[in-house]
C-alpha cells in the first residue's frame, strides 16, 4: 500500500465520521493491480459500537447492479449471448406483453420498460425470488422498450437473474460466487444474499436508511417511487432481506471486494492470475447506451451496457460538475442509495470501492463519497 495516501485517506474518512457524517465507512483503491489504500473508521452502524472491521459487509444497495451487470458480460465474453439479440431468444417465457424483441442491451441499460414494483409493496416483494422473475417475463413495457430510459432500481436484478439462469441453467447467485467472488479470493466479502452463517450476519453493518426521494417533492404516484416504493425502504436491516437474493440492490459487500472486482475490471479482466473477462470486453462494458434524462431518477444520466459512465452533470444550478467516478466518461461502476460506490478507470488503471451505513444524499457534486473519491484520483499516480 502507499502510506502516504492511506495516511491522508485515513484522516478524511475520520475526520468525517467526528463530524458526523458518517457512522461507519470502509474506503478500498487498487492502482496498477496493486492494493493502493485500505483504510476504515467508525462503527457498525446505529446502536452497534462495534467498531467497523475491514471484513466488515454492508449493504451497498445498487452498487450490486455493477455486479450483476458483469456477470452478463461473462456470458458475452464465452459467447453464449449477444447484446443485441432479444432476450426471448435465451428465456423464451419473457417473450409476452410486447417483449418480443427486447434485446438483452435494452434489458439491463434500463430501456424495457419494466421499471415498476407490485403496489402496495409487501415483503415478499423483495424476498420471493421466483416470483420476481416471473414478473419480468410477464410483464408489459410501461413504454417501448429502447424509446426511453428508467432506472429500474429493483427490478434490474429480476431481469439480470432471468437472462443467467436461460443461458446457464444456473441461479444468479451461485454464478456471482463461483464465476466473479471465488476466482477472487472475496467470496466471504461479497454476498448477494448472505448465507445461512451466523458469522456473515455478525459482520453485517446496521443502515441508518434514508428513503431515496425523502424530502423532495415528488408526487406519490411519480415513476420514481413506482421503481423505489417508499414502504420497501425500511426493511433492509431485516435478515430476511439480507437472505434474499437480489443482483439489483441487496449486495453485502466490502469495500475491498468490491475494489478488487473493479480492479480485474481496470487491468483489462485479470487480476492475481483470476480471469473475468477478456481485455476486448471492457470496451463493451462501458458502450454508451443513454446520455439523457432519465424518466424514473428525473435527472440526466449516461450509462454503458449496465454499468453507470463517469462523466459531468448539472448541479442543483446547472452548472456541470464531475460525480464521484470523475469527468471522464472511460470510467464505468455503479453507485449505490446513500453513498456506496465501485469503479474502474481502465486509462488510469484505477479501481475504488466504498462502502457506508449511513445513508445520505447530498447535492451532485458534494458529501462524503465526492471527496473519497476527488481524494484518491489526487493521490494515485
Amino acid at each position: 500500500m502507499d502510506q502516504k495516501a492511506q495516511q491522508r485517506v485515513q484522516e478524511l474518512i475520520d475526520a468525517q465520521v467526528a463530524e458526523g457524517r458518517q457512522i461507519g465507512v470502509q474506503v478500498a483503491a487498487y492502482v496498477e493491480g496493486e492494493r493502493f489504500v485500505e483504510a476504515v473508521a467508525g462503527t457498525m452502524g446505529p446502536g452497534d459500537d462495534r467498531p467497523m472491521q475491514h471484513d466488515s459487509v454492508s449493504c451497498v444497495f445498487s452498487a450490486t447492479k455493477g455486479i450483476g451487470a458483469l456477470a452478463i458480460h461473462q456470458l458475452a465474453d464465452r459467447g453464449l449471448l449477444a447484446y443485441d439479440e432479444p432476450v426471448a431468444t435465451y428465456w423464451p417465457a419473457f417473450a409476452q406483453g410486447g417483449k418480443e424483441r427486447v434485446t438483452v442491451t435494452q434489458a439491463i441499460s434500463h430501456q424495457a420498460g419494466l421499471h415498476a414494483m407490485p403496489q402496495p409493496f409487501r415483503l415478499e416483494h423483495i424476498t420471493d425470488w421466483e416470483a420476481g422473475v416471473a414478473r419480468m417475463a410477464e410483464g408489459t413495457p410501461a413504454w417501448p422498450p429502447g424509446s426511453d430510459c428508467g432506472y429500474h432500481a429493483v427490478t434490474f436484478g429480476w431481469l439480470v437473474g432471468g437472462i443467467v439462469e436461460a443461458v446457464t441453467g444456473r441461479h444468479v447467485q451461485d454464478f456471482i460466487r463461483t464465476e466473479i467472488a471465488e476466482p477472487l479470493g472475496v467470496a466471504d466479502e461479497l454476498h448477494v444474499g448472505i448465507p445461512d452463517d451466523p458469522d456473515v450476519l455478525a459482520r453485517c453493518t446496521t443502515l441508518e436508511i434514508h428513503a431515496a426521494g425523502e424530502g423532495l417533492p415528488i408526487p406519490d404516484e411519480a415513476p420514481f417511487y413506482e421503481a423505489m416504493p417508499k414502504a420497501m425502504w425500511p426493511h433492509f436491516n431485516d435478515v430476511e432481506v439480507r437472505r434474499a437474493c437480489l443482483p439489483s440492490g441487496n449486495g453485502h459487500f466490502s469495500a475491498r471486494a468490491l475494489a478488487r472486482v473493479y480492479a480485474a475490471l481496470a487491468e483489462g479482466g485479470h487480476l492475481d492470475g483470476a480471469h473475468l473477462v477478456t481485455p476486448e470486453r471492457i470496451d463493451q462494458m462501458r458502450t454508451k447506451t443513454w446520455d439523457g434524462p432519465d424518466r424514473v431518477l428525473i435527472v440526466p444520466v449516461k450509462r454503458g451496457i449496465g454499468f453507470w459512465l463517469g462523466g459531468l452533470g448539472p448541479d442543483l444550478e446547472g452548472n456541470l460538475v464531475p460525480g464521484p467516478m470523475g469527468p471522464s466518461e472511460a470510467v464505468f461502476g455503479h453507485a449505490g442509495a446513500g453513498g456506496s460506490i465501485g469503479f474502474a478507470d481502465p486509462e488510469r488503471r484505477l479501481a475504488v470501492g466504498v462502502a457506508v451505513n449511513k445513508m445520505d444524499y447530498p447535492p451532485p457534486g458534494t458529501g462524503t463519497t465526492q471527496e473519497i473519491c476527488d481524494l484518491l484520483r489526487q493521490l494515485a499516480p
